[in-house]
């Protein structure tokens, strides 16, 4: 049987498969028939994304091989995500004014490609190097924002213009300052990188800032922190602090000030302490009773705890009726086994607004720019 001689049906379920853009085009092109049904299959692509991913309303795009941008702009028009292409200024505007269904951009350039998404209803979702509310043409409608070469003084200038922002990742690469600006109450999702090495870090007085925060994901350097003691935030479920400052600098200080900051988050279920060198055994016995709703604990990457520690909180929990599940050096490889729900795997977007699934695991560097909405 000759290859155009397949069913239709058939020739569909075969391009169902394939999700390389290169591939589709290149299909699209082979003839009338192919082209008809290459554009059948491709109304049906919600993603478009320079990783490979896998659902069958996905398709990415190979960097590393030039992408014919008209055929691209005819084939792709129900598009909910973009990861802007790597083709010229000119075409890539061409194309993001056709994307009507648009909800996310992601763009790695630094030209501010959301300034042309004006024939999208609502764009929710952005991931961008340099941002600036001006190019949006509705702030409030951003639900995720993921920026780089940012900082916390320029979100309070910006914060505004955002008032329903659900998820924040910020990397922050200049000196900083405090936050002052409106109160984010919105917020659910708060990742921070901030590399500072001998500055102060304000991420936590942020944190005072966002009373319905649920999660946070925290990469620092400085040694010194700034946080109220006084407040408590009660919504705080889950917390990652990866934390990279002196070992012996102001050791004994930070220990101080991450046990008054602990103190802070009362009903903390979910804790990972990674590249905290200077934790010992000694300070997770003293810990474990400020953390009264704990479950989950995850100190694997922290040298200094052994397993004197774990017995510690295993004999703790066995007196008082607890029930933490505890993972440092000598069961750390236990805890994807046990957690089988809570991925590791680095994407450039995850289905599903959980922070849990897709952040908990992961070093700062692997987190997914967008976590999009199951419904989408």
């Amino acid at each position: 049987m000759l290859i155009n001689e397949i069913p239709d049906d058939c020739l569909l379920t075969i391009f169902d498969h394939l999700v390389n853009a290169h591939d589709l085009i290149n299909c699209y092109k082979v003839c009338a028939k192919w082209s008809y049904l290459i554009a059948k299959r491709t109304k049906k692509v919600k993603y478009l994304i320079r990783w490979p991913f896998h659902p069958s309303d996905a398709v990415y795009y190979d960097t590393l091989r030039s992408i014919d941008s008209t055929c691209l702009s005819i084939l792709f028009t129900n598009l909910i995500i973009v990861d802007v292409p790597d083709f010229q200024y000119k075409d890539a505007i061409k194309f993001l004014k056709k994307q009507e269904s648009l909800k996310g951009l992601i763009n790695d350039t630094i030209k501010p490609m959301e300034a042309y998404c004006y024939n999208t209803s609502i764009l929710e979702m952005l991931s961008v190097y340099y941002f600036n509310p001006n190019n949006l043409r509705n702030g409030s409608s951003l639900k995720q924002l993921d920026v780089g070469g940012y900082s916390l003084e320029a979100l309070g200038r910006d914060a505004h213009y955002l008032p329903n922002l659900e998820r924040l990742r910020i990397q922050i690469d200049v000196p900083d300052k405090h936050y002052d600006g409106p109160v984010l109450e919105k917020l659910k999702i708060l990742e921070l990188h901030y590399e500072g090495h001998g500055k102060i870090f304000y991420g936590f007085q942020l944190m005072d800032s966002c009373p319905n925060l649920q999660s946070a994901h925290i990469f620092m350097r400085p040694d010194t922190w700034v946080f109220d003691e006084t407040l408590k935030h009660k919504c705080l479920r889950d917390l990652v602090i990866q934390y990279y400052g002196s070992a012996c600098k102001n050791g004994n200080n930070n220990l101080i000030d991450l046990q008054r900051l602990l103190m802070k988050y009362p009903n903390l279920k979910h804790l990972a302490l990674r590249d905290t060198w200077n934790i010992k055994d000694e300070h997770i016995e003293q810990l474990v009773h400020i953390l009264p709703n704990l479950v989950l604990w995850d100190v694997r990457k922290c040298a200094g705890v052994t397993r004197r520690a774990a017995d510690y909180v295993k004999d703790y929990c066995k007196r008082y009726g607890r029930s933490i599940v505890f993972y440092y050096n000598g069961n750390g490889n236990e805890i994807k086994s046990d957690w089988l729900q809570l991925s590791t795997k680095p994407q450039k977007i995850s289905r599903g607004f959980d922070f849990m699934k897709h952040c908990f695991l992961k070093d700062f560097r692997f987190l997914s720019p967008l976590l999009i909405p199951i419904d989408y």
